[in-house]
């Protein structure tokens, strides 16, 4: 077939500049955090569990994944610079530095900047954007907390509605799972809490490059599932957000509308991220039915790392990539592995992890690396 060129030339005037957008108006809470780790259904009780905490002597801890509720639309902004008209955007990747924790009563505030693209040939949609945009992530104190990279996928609409599929065939419904399936996928969700509830140290033999991480399932995702994690996001709240005031490309909203309803405003009702919970939606991006957002999938890689090395280690970089939508009905396996491992001069130890998820049918998700810091003693 022939492919629409894509016009560019709104995009590259904003190439290597500060790039404006809202801001977080209220500091984070207690609450807001445990709706987090609800949304990300992360059964660790150190988030969560009063008994399970104070019968450790402890206080709640908060995630590490927690800053990317604290992004604003999942820090995609800063990679959708410039208009292209006709235009449809997927979240192609993230990339994540972590430097401070996150605490309750930090007020996160975001500086942005639109790095750079490349204009590529893909099957899906001719010719492609791959964006990059910068996000760092500061608290109150203008202590650094985070930075993010953050890829976009840019198409035309017109280009995916010339392809087969889009929205349709054998994936247009959800999988079909036998009570058996789901029995023995429930026991397998159990046994991972359990596993976190009863944390046992890291074995040396479990820092060798090729050792195996314990998997972590997800699911079954479900249009409930989708909508708790959109909501999780504190920018999804009415009345948190302010405007910074720099400049930035416009948002395609019913701003008269918005001003009287906030309802107008909201991306899962008309916006982008309406494929989450809304098929037809999803339809309209080439997804067979509603997805899940991949700002979520980043955060159970996160999560999944961070559980894995426990209260004395951090997880220090995250790098995902996003090859193939996590759809409604679909079950999630988050597996890793050791890549490598080094002693540090303070003997921490420094751990290289490959990450992926893959569905009930073995087709990855979301795949990517990591690096975490235990404390020292690990491996002993």
């Amino acid at each position: 077939m022939t492919y629409q060129t894509i016009d560019t030339s709104d995009v590259d005037r904003w190439m290597g500049r500060e790039v404006g957008g809202e801001q977080l108006r209220q500091p984070v809470t207690q609450t807001d955090v445990f709706r987090w780790v609800q949304a990300m259904r992360n059964p660790n009780p150190a988030y969560f569990d009063q008994d399970w905490v104070s019968g450790r002597g402890q206080a709640f801890r908060v995630p590490s994944s927690m800053i990317l509720a604290c992004s604003i639309r999942h820090g995609v902004h800063t990679s959708i610079q410039g208009e292209i008209v006709g235009g449809r955007q997927m979240n192609g990747g993230d990339e994540w530095w972590f430097e401070g924790p996150v605490r309750v009563g930090d007020l996160v505030t975001s500086k942005r900047r639109a790095l750079d693209y490349k204009l590529t040939e893909t099957g899906f949609a001719g010719p492609t954007l791959f964006q990059r945009g910068e996000t760092a992530y500061f608290d109150q104190d203008g202590r650094l907390l985070a930075r993010q990279y953050s890829t976009s996928i840019r198409f035309l609409a017109a280009n995916l509605k010339g392809r087969d599929g889009g929205g349709g065939g054998a994936e247009a419904h959800p999988p079909e799972l036998s009570a058996e399936q789901l029995a023995a996928f429930e026991q397998q969700r159990l046994d991972y809490a359990r596993s976190l509830h009863e944390p046992a140290p890291i074995a040396r033999d479990a820092l060798t490059p090729g050792a195996k991480l314990p998997v972590r399932p997800i699911g079954p995702h479900s249009v409930q599932s989708f909508t708790c994690e959109q909501r999780a996001f504190l920018y999804a709240i009415w009345g948190n957000l302010s405007d910074d005031g720099l400049p930035r490309t416009a948002r395609n909203i019913r701003s008269a509308d918005a001003a009287l309803d906030p309802e107008f405003a909201d991306g899962l009702f008309h916006g982008a991220s309406a494929g989450h919970t809304d098929s037809r939606a999803a339809a309209q991006r080439g997804m067979p039915r509603a997805y899940g957002a991949g700002a979520s999938a980043c955060a159970w890689l996160i999560d999944y790392v961070s559980n894995w090395v426990g209260e004395e280690g951090a997880i220090t970089r995250c790098k995902v990539q996003y090859r193939n939508p996590i759809l409604v009905g679909d079950l999630t396996f988050v597996s890793g592995e050791v890549t490598g491992a080094s002693l540090e001069a303070d003997g921490a130890m420094l751990v290289e992890l490959s990450l992926k998820t893959e569905n009930q049918d073995g087709k990855p998700g979301a795949v990517g690396t990591a690096t975490a810091r235990l404390g020292p003693g690990a491996g002993q």
